[in-house]
């Protein structure tokens, strides 16, 4: 059975579910891939990598390299 046949199959089977746990479960699955493929690059930054981003932050905020909300817009 190829792709697309499997994909029609669950669609067809999915359409009479009538259980709504697993419904549900089909629903935070998608999510979930819907997430990931969101932009796989991203990953989550570990705690020393937030603390040396704030630090950071602090330093530029010091030496005056901000911009003031109006010249972003």
């Amino acid at each position: 059975m190829d792709v697309q046949s499997i994909k029609l199959d669950l669609i067809r089977w999915l359409a009479g579910m009538q259980d709504p746990t697993v419904v549900m479960t089909f629903l935070k699955l998608r999510e979930e891939v819907e997430k990931q493929q969101a932009d796989p690059d991203l990953q989550p930054m570990t705690k020393e990598e937030l603390i040396a981003r704030a630090i950071a932050s602090n330093e530029a905020i010091k030496n005056g390299d901000v911009y003031d909300v109006n010249e972003l817009a």
